[in-house]
């Protein structure tokens, strides 16, 4: 009698653990552990999906693939960390780099759509910068009065167009992209004026 309990109870737990959504991507499948505590990710059971342990609420586990940089998506939404991106296409969505993704209509930035960015035209440069044929975009937020057309991403967070500097995303005033040099360990000069992570120098 207690061996047929056993085999009952071993019979329920079996259908309840879950599993790893998608099998090839190697070590990703398995859980990764920091500082003693398993990291967020996807999983995905024998009838519901789960994330920080939390069940997904209307998320299809027989639909459900785990993409990338904390996207995912089923037959009829896409989800970032977790939580179902409203409006965003799941047969068209495709991840980027960087924290960004788009379908055939809109463009995302961790999951919250980039207002005004062009889908089609969207390209993703370096350091968290990108641009469409219209604007340039850091962290997902518009560069106000950037050129995409001859904007450039130079490196340690310095990017330049034509007129300007910019340092994570923020106009250096004053600054000549012209004559604009990277240094080393945030620094950087323009011939007339040395900057540190984006801010002038002061000459004593």
């Amino acid at each position: 009698m207690k061996k047929i309990v056993f085999i009952i109870i071993l019979g329920l737990l079996w259908t309840t653990i879950p599993v790893e959504a998608q099998h090839h991507h190697g070590h990703h499948d398995r859980y990764e552990y920091a500082q003693g505590r398993p990291r967020l990710q996807y999983v995905i059971g024998h009838n519901a999906v789960l994330f920080d342990g939390k069940v997904i609420k209307g998320a299809s586990p027989a639909y459900f693939k785990v993409l990338r940089d904390g996207y995912a998506r089923d037959d009829w939404k896409v989800y970032y960390m977790g939580k179902a991106i409203k409006g965003a296409n799941s047969n068209s969505f495709k991840v980027l780099d960087n924290g960004y993704a788009k379908d055939s209509w809109d463009v995302y930035y961790h999951g919250g759509k980039i207002k005004g960015a062009n889908s089609g035209s969207f390209k993703v440069l370096n350091g968290r910068y990108a641009r469409d044929a219209w604007d340039v975009y850091f962290k997902g937020m518009k560069i106000k009065g950037a050129s995409p057309g001859s904007f450039k991403v130079l490196r340690d967070g310095y990017a330049c167009d034509a007129w300007n500097v910019y340092y994570n995303g923020d106009k250096i005033k004053g600054a000549s992209p012209e004559r604009f040099r990277i240094l080393r360990d945030g620094y950087a000069e323009d011939g007339r004026n040395t900057y540190y992570l984006g801010r002038k120098v002061s000459r004593r």
